[in-house]
């Protein structure tokens, strides 16, 4: 058993759900990166395949937004409304972007006897993955606006939130944005948007605790996605928007949450 192992007792927080559901926008976008390297039926087959996944992205927000509309009385904070609104434009995003994807299946086997629909297809594939792409960013702030709102109303976390170092929480942080893929070949991270720093040896920490892991990931070529497990997932929920004050670490400024996302047009 590893040191943050757990027998869980209760369900999941709405920090813990919102960060959940971002873990399955990154896997989403990741796919959607692998379908647009297909052609021919096996991308008619992939796309297909993958709408009733981005439907239940919608679904998964708005369920999200009811829990948070259910949980907050006759009045939201302005935490909660923050997180609420995120949520409603992420499954507004989410409907879109099945849109564009039923769309380009239906191009994409036209183009398998018509190859100028092809590129008609993949410029809505684009749209899918633009849409939806900031949907983990999105969800690791909301959960922080969360996090902020029940810290300040005192409510502690059930689970005693873990020893972090600055490194291994801003990496985490980084992680759960879906920022980090591991490059095979070098056995080096990547951070693919935002400007971290991060060090093999924190990432590799984080695994042998079982806070990440690793999956495939489309590109670049060789790679893998890092990810929370639901250890991990605990251990953010319990730490985020608190300060960073687990030992060993030198001073430096806090991470601020990930930035507001400009609405896809």
């Amino acid at each position: 058993m590893t040191t943050t192992e757990t027998i869980r007792t209760s369900a999941p927080s709405l920090p813990e759900r919102l960060l959940d559901l971002g873990a399955d926008f990154t896997r989403h976008h990741d796919v959607l990166k692998l379908i647009s390297t297909l052609n021919g039926l096996d991308l008619t087959k992939a796309v297909a395949e993958h709408i009733p996944v981005t439907q239940a992205l919608a679904r998964g927000s708005l369920d999200l937004r009811q829990a948070l509309d259910n949980g907050s009385g006759n009045s939201l904070s302005w935490e909660a409304r923050c997180a609420a609104e995120r949520m409603m434009q992420l499954a507004n995003l989410a409907v879109l972007a099945a849109d564009h994807l039923s769309t380009a299946a239906g191009l994409s086997y036209k183009a398998v006897h018509h190859r100028p629909h092809l590129a008609k297809a993949e410029k809505h594939i684009e749209c899918a993955k633009q849409l939806t792409s900031l949907g983990a960013e999105d969800c690791l702030t909301a959960a922080g606006f969360l996090a902020r709102q029940l810290r300040r109303q005192n409510l502690i976390p059930a689970q005693r939130p873990p020893a972090l170092t600055a490194a291994q929480h801003t990496a985490l942080h980084t992680v759960a944005a879906g920022h980090v893929v591991i490059n095979q070949a070098v056995n080096k991270p990547l951070v693919e948007r935002g400007q971290e720093r991060l060090a093999v040896t924190t990432l590799r920490s984080l695994e042998s605790r079982g806070l990440i892991s690793r999956g495939h990931a489309a590109f670049p070529p060789g790679s893998e996605r890092l990810c929370l497990t639901q250890d991990g997932i605990r251990a953010l929920a319990a730490v985020l928007e608190q300060p960073r004050l687990a030992p060993p670490t030198t001073s430096r400024p806090a991470i601020r949450p990930a930035a507001a996302r400009s609405a896809a047009r």
